[in-house]
């Protein structure tokens, strides 16, 4: 017992000493002196230097980019007195809404509530506050700035900082609510504008950074990667969304979204969050698209697009058995309706047609094919790849520019923003909800946005418009005509319920 006693306390000891004095081991045993032991730890310490030189590399492409970015962001400021907000849209019962959009709730909030807050007031005497802040690049050197519309679209005046904090006020050159592009002019010279990049050539997993003013920080740079090409979130007429989860929060919307070589690739527009702070799932008009809008604005004063004259609907397992599409094509869109005389209907194509590729490239859906037809120049002939009963057919579509007048024709709605209104055409289904006979005609005011000059003029959202300036209205497009032929203003007869009245908007 005495011997075990003697051992257990020498254990003891020895496994104390093993913790507070190596000098207990014999030198030869003694770890990191063995030429194993050397040679493994040498290796892990060229590999860690290897991976640190790695890190500081991309670390460098990172800096790189933003010192190369920054300069050209800016800041602006939304300033109102009192602006009819759109976000105050108010939609007939049962009736399809316009298509308001709010990418940025902190920029809209504030706007609505300091258009509240001014109502009854004197514009002219009222003073300019801020209400929002939104981000921008400068793209010539002698200010244009590219931003979103939705940044720019409710302001009376932008207040435009720079990033070495000289401020100038900026004029709005063009919008484009369809897309979310705006173009902004500083009276500005020797700027520093940004490079444009080419985004088809952005991949997943490739690094991106976003630059902005989020939460009213200005020059704030995030990180992240491509996480998605080609979205379509319906949030826009036209979409083609660069998906990142570079940090987007409420201020970066109109900032650029930048490759590492310190070209923008995209315009940071919205975000899918519950919260409206960033959840990772960030989404950016591509360059190539925000480049052709641009272009337009600034050299034409407007935004050119294509027209087939053919609506789409989406690709069903009923519409690819009617059309006997081979199960080789899983995707495609079908053609709903072909406007006579337009583009398509001149190449042959009809509806039910389910088109599957235009110019050798497969067709992913509906947006995707609007988008692409919309990019493409005006003259030009796209080449569209569709079956039908079973055979697979090649069409020559000319594109054709695309007017209000020719979309409200093809779609039967229209929205007017100079009388603040969406417009349709009286339906047979229009018809039953409003409790009308749709053999009267005439079209429907669907939203209405407070403010607007049919606001004013007592019109509502439901009201059917039956004439106007004495001539009666069966489609969208013929109220159109009567504003562009009508400068000092549009007589209206209109029925709201079972009565009868009149309006004039001047």
């Amino acid at each position: 017992m005495d011997m075990q006693r003697k051992l257990m306390g020498l254990v003891l000891v020895g496994g104390i000493a093993t913790l507070i004095g190596p000098s207990f081991w014999p030198a030869h045993e003694q770890p990191g002196t063995t030429p194993a032991y050397a040679q493994q730890a040498a290796e892990s310490q060229a590999a860690q230097q290897q991976s640190i030189a790695g890190a500081e590399q991309l670390s460098a492409a990172f800096r790189s980019a933003a010192k190369a970015v920054r300069p050209s962001v800016v800041r602006i400021n939304a300033m109102v007195k009192t602006q009819p907000i759109r976000r105050n849209r108010l939609t007939a019962p049962g009736l399809p809404p316009g298509l308001p959009f709010f990418f940025d709730e902190e920029l809209f909030r504030g706007l609505e509530e300091q258009a509240t807050a001014d109502e009854g007031r004197d514009s002219d005497a009222a003073e300019l506050q801020q209400a929002g802040v939104g981000s921008g690049f400068i793209v010539s050197s002698d200010g244009y700035i590219l931003t979103n519309n939705h940044v720019v679209q409710d302001a009376d005046e932008l207040d435009v900082q720079l990033s070495d904090g000289r401020r100038f006020v900026g004029k709005v050159i063009g919008t484009d609510d369809r897309s979310d592009v705006a173009v902004v002019k500083i009276d500005a010279k020797e700027l520093v504008p940004a490079r444009l990049g080419d985004s088809s050539k952005m991949d997943v997993g490739d690094w991106v950074i976003a630059v902005g003013s989020p939460f009213e920080l200005d020059q704030t740079v995030t990180a992240g990667i491509i996480s998605a090409l080609n979205r379509s979130v319906d949030i826009l007429t036209y979409e083609d969304f660069l998906q990142t989860d570079a940090a987007i929060n409420p201020g970066n919307s109109g900032g650029p979204l930048v490759n590492l070589r310190g070209e923008v690739i995209g315009i940071n527009t919205a975000i899918n969050s519950r919260t409206g702070s960033n959840a990772g799932v960030g989404f950016a008009i591509p360059s190539s698209m925000a480049r052709q809008i641009m272009d337009g604005i600034i050299k034409s004063g407007r935004v050119i697009r294509g027209f087939i004259g053919a609506s789409l609907a989406p690709l069903t397992l009923d519409a690819a058995r009617d059309a006997k599409l081979p199960e080789k094509y899983r995707s495609g869109v079908v053609i709903d309706r072909v406007l006579e005389g337009g583009p398509a209907a001149k190449s042959g194509m009809r509806a039910g047609d389910i088109v599957v590729g235009i110019n050798g490239r497969p067709v992913r859906d509906g947006s995707a094919l609007r988008t692409t037809v919309a990019l493409t120049p005006t003259g030009q002939v796209i080449n569209m790849t569709a079956f039908r009963d079973g055979k697979e057919l090649e069409f020559a579509v000319r594109v054709e520019e695309q007017t209000d007048a020719k979309m409200a024709k093809l779609s039967g709605t229209v929205e007017i923003e100079e009388w603040g209104i969406t417009a349709s055409k009286l339906t047979s289904q229009l018809a039953e909800r409003l409790g009308v006979d749709e053999r009267d005609g005439g079209i429907v005011i669907t939203s209405l946005t407070r403010g607007g000059k049919a606001d004013k003029a007592k019109l509502e959202p439901g009201d059917i418009l039956m004439r106007a300036n004495g001539q009666d209205l069966t489609e969208p497009a013929q109220l159109i005509n009567a504003i562009k032929n009508s400068p000092k203003g549009v007589r209206l007869l209109l029925r709201r319920g079972n009565h009868i009245g009149q309006a004039l908007i001047e």
